[in-house]
C-alpha cells in the first residue's frame, strides 16, 4: 500500500517563479502524462527512477535546472553538458523525457518545458520506489545554452571531502541538511569501479585501502574490481536495497559499507554524521526530507520566460543552434 505525502506548504521556499499546478489551465493532463510515461519505462526496467533522478541532479547543478543537459551536440555549437567526463555515457533516460514532452505537445501544444517533464519525472520516479508522492512547483523556462566545461567545476566529484561537499552544495543555495538528505538519493542506481577503484587499493596515495571501509565490504568490492582490471563493472550504489527508495542507504554507512568515498565521508563529519545516524533509524523521516531537499534543488536557478524558452524538442534549442555564449 502507497502512502501519500503531499508537500503543499514548500512554496514559500521555493523560487518565486515556480507554483504548484502550474500547467492546469494550460495543460491539465501535463502532470498526468508524465506519469504515465515514467512508469510504462519503469515496467520495462526497474533501473530507470535511478536514472531520471540523477539525471535531474546533474541538470540542475549545472546552470540551474533548466533542462541544459538535455541539449544535443549541433554544428558550429559548443560541447554541450551531456559529453562531459561526468556525464558522457552515464547519464541516460534522454528518450524517456522526448517521449513525455512530445506526448504533451500532442495534446497541449507546446506550453509545457523539457526542464518541468524532467524534474516531474524525477518526482514521479521517487514516488514509485519509495511510495511518497509530494506536489511539485512547475514554471521552469528551458535554458539556450549548454557547455561541457562547466560540468566538472559545478558537479560533486566522488573524492570530494565532507567539507568540499558542503561549499559544493552552498553555492548552489543547499545547505549540509539538503546535502545529506540528496546523497540519499544513492540508495538506487551503481557506479562503476572506476568511481571508488581508488579506496580499495591507494586509498590517498598510500598503497592501502580506505581504513573506514569494512573489511567484508573491502573483499567483496575486491572481488568484482580487481587492481588493474576492468573499470566498467557496477556496483550497486547501496548495498541493502538497490531498487526500493528507502533508509538503507545510511544504515550501510553506519556499517561503514559506504560504496562511494563521498558517502562515507559523510559519517565522519562532525555535522553530517548526527543526522546519517538518525536516518539509518527513521525512514519515514529521510523520505519527507528528501521530498523538501528535491523541491529546494528543483529551484536552483530557475529560468523564466524573460532568460529561457519553452524548447519544441528537449534536445535542441528553438533556434536550432546551441548558443556559445556564456553568459546567455
Amino acid at each position: 500500500m502507497f502512502a501519500v505525502f503531499a508537500c503543499s506548504s514548500v512554496l514559500l521556499s521555493s523560487s518565486d517563479a515556480l507554483e504548484i499546478g502550474y500547467y492546469n489551465k494550460v495543460c491539465p493532463l501535463a502532470e498526468a502524462i508524465v506519469s504515465a510515461t515514467v512508469f510504462k519505462h519503469f515496467l520495462q526496467n526497474r533501473t530507470v527512477p535511478a536514472a531520471l533522478i540523477r539525471l535531474h541532479f546533474h541538470d540542475c547543478f549545472v546552470r540551474g535546472c533548466d533542462g541544459s543537459l538535455l541539449l544535443d551536440v549541433t554544428p558550429g555549437g559548443e560541447v554541450v553538458e551531456k559529453e562531459a567526463l561526468p556525464n558522457k555515457g552515464s547519464v541516460r533516460g534522454f528518450e524517456i523525457i522526448d517521449e513525455a514532452k512530445d506526448a504533451i505537445t500532442a495534446v497541449c501544444g507546446n506550453v509545457v518545458s523539457c526542464a518541468d517533464v524532467l524534474a516531474l519525472s524525477a518526482r514521479d520516479s521517487f514516488f514509485l520506489t519509495s511510495g511518497l508522492y509530494y506536489n511539485l512547483p512547475t514554471g521552469r523556462f528551458d535554458g539556450r545554452t549548454s557547455l561541457a566545461s562547466e560540468a566538472i567545476p559545478n558537479l560533486p566529484a566522488f573524492t570530494l571531502t565532507a567539507a568540499e561537499l558542503k561549499a559544493n552544495f552552498a553555492r548552489k543555495k543547499l545547505n549540509t541538511n539538503d546535502l545529506i538528505v540528496l546523497s540519499g538519493g544513492h540508495t538506487l542506481g551503481r557506479a562503476t569501479c572506476a568511481a571508488f577503484t581508488h579506496r580499495l587499493y591507494n586509498f590517498q596515495n598510500t598503497s592501502r585501502p580506505d581504513p573506514t571501509l569494512s573489511q567484508d565490504y573491502l573483499r567483496i568490492l575486491r572481488g568484482i574490481c580487481p587492481q588493474s582490471g576492468n573499470p566498467s563493472p557496477r556496483v550497486q550504489l547501496d548495498k541493502g536495497t538497490e531498487f526500493i527508495f528507502d533508509n538503507s542507504y545510511y544504515a550501510e554507512i553506519v556499517k561503514n559499507n559506504g560504496l562511494l568515498q563521498t558517502d562515507q565521508e559523510l559519517l565522519f563529519d562532525q555535522e553530517t554524521s548526527a543526522t546519517i545516524r538518525s536516518f539509518a533509524k527513521d525512514n519515514l523521516s529521510f523520505l519527507k526530507q528528501f521530498s523538501q531537499s528535491m523541491i529546494n534543488m528543483g529551484a536552483i536557478e530557475v529560468k523564466t520566460a524573460k532568460d529561457g524558452e519553452i524548447r519544441r524538442k528537449c534536445n535542441v534549442p528553438n533556434s536550432g543552434r546551441i548558443s556559445s555564449h556564456a553568459t546567455e
